[in-house]
């Protein structure tokens, strides 16, 4: 039913305390969403790794026989184990049963590598690595942040034509540099995972 006419049949509604304002809220209604869809839409046009980074992976689960404790101190004593240029380790920090694990280099810092986000729980016969690839929640922000406002600027300026490329030269930048970061260091979210599997197995 279009809104006008909705609005003329809500009108005929009338209670004898006053009138309904149903009009201007479907009215509102309908322009809010109008501009969460567009919204949507223009974030769905963001490159995509820069659209990989700003959100976290599924979860993982990975099971172990061994108590929390002992998977705790094992994957304490893991991190920062092999050390090499070409293929670096497992770092980050082990605080409680929660665990922050990237995977990189100690001779390079890359600000927009992977790491795996969790804890550790007592299972049925055992324990578990309950969490998800993510990233440095800071950048995170600050990448969303510094995006949202090139999209409004390009949108608003849109009319200039030379904001909006560069605005979105500036997107694809940073898209090369986060590339370029998994082109030095490939394979970086399946060694973290590969290095928690071992760590539950036993067999690190």
């Amino acid at each position: 039913m279009p809104p006008d006419l909705l609005c003329r049949v809500m009108r005929m509604g009338r209670s004898r305390r006053g009138s309904w304002n149903t009009c201007g809220s479907w009215r509102r209604a309908v322009e809010s969403r109008n501009s969460m869809k567009f919204i949507k839409w223009l974030w769905q046009k963001l490159p995509p790794r820069i659209g990989r980074f700003l959100e976290d992976g599924p979860e993982t689960i990975i099971e172990s026989r061994f108590p929390p404790e002992q998977l705790l101190c094992c994957i304490r004593d893991s991190l920062n184990k092999v050390v090499s240029w070409n293929d670096g380790s497992s770092r980050g920090s082990v605080i409680g049963f929660t665990l922050r694990i990237p995977w990189g280099s100690a001779f390079v810092n890359d600000s927009f590598e992977p790491l795996f986000r969790g804890r550790i729980e007592e299972a049925e016969g055992g324990s578990r690595i309950i969490g998800c690839m993510s990233h440095n929640r800071f950048v995170q922000v600050f990448m969303a942040v510094w995006c949202g406002l090139i999209l409004v600027f390009s949108v608003l300026m849109v009319w200039t034509v030379i904001f909006p490329l560069a605005g979105w030269g500036l997107l694809w930048m940073a898209n090369g540099i986060i590339s370029l970061g998994d082109h030095c260091s490939p394979d970086r979210r399946e060694r973290i995972l590969e290095d928690l599997r071992n760590c539950a197995a036993g067999t690190l």
